[in-house]
């Protein structure tokens, strides 16, 4: 994940996408730490990526969600605390739930669920906590 995004990249997403059909469809977006949680990067990332959805979609008939990264662990090395520290990615959440809202897609934080999890390294979530996390996607899914 990079902005600007690559044309050969956004080209595979519209050609992955397809036509409009009768289905639901679902898009399910991930924000890694690529952008240093900086909300205009990420913002900018996601409206090109929703541009190429549009495009695909116009008539707006398919749901989208944003997962957000979980949070850090206790190992986390200082020079990272700032720009990707629990506050940072505190701060980071709440403000693209709300950007997200207002283009119409959901959000699930996952800050949360993760703070008191363990990180089999001290800074990643370990399997059990991904599993917990495809949990809950899965689950938004089936609410569609």
């Amino acid at each position: 994940m990079r902005f600007p995004i690559p044309q050969d990249e956004l080209n595979r997403l519209k050609d992955s996408i397809g036509p409009q059909t009768s289905k639901h469809k679902a898009f399910i977006l991930g924000n890694g730490l690529w952008s240093n949680l900086e909300l205009v990067k990420a913002l900018n990332w996601l409206d090109a990526i929703l541009e190429v959805i549009l495009a695909k979609n116009p008539k707006r008939d398919w749901h989208g969600l944003f997962v957000t990264p979980n949070a850090a662990g206790k190992e986390k090395p200082d020079e990272w605390i700032v720009s990707q520290g629990n506050k940072a990615l505190m701060l980071f959440e709440e403000a693209i739930g709300i950007e997200a809202a207002k283009r119409g897609i959901e959000h699930l934080g996952t800050w949360n669920m993760s703070i008191q999890s363990n990180k089999y390294d001290g800074v990643h979530l370990d399997m059990k906590g991904n599993l917990v996390k495809g949990m809950m996607v899965l689950n938004w899914l089936n609410m569609l």
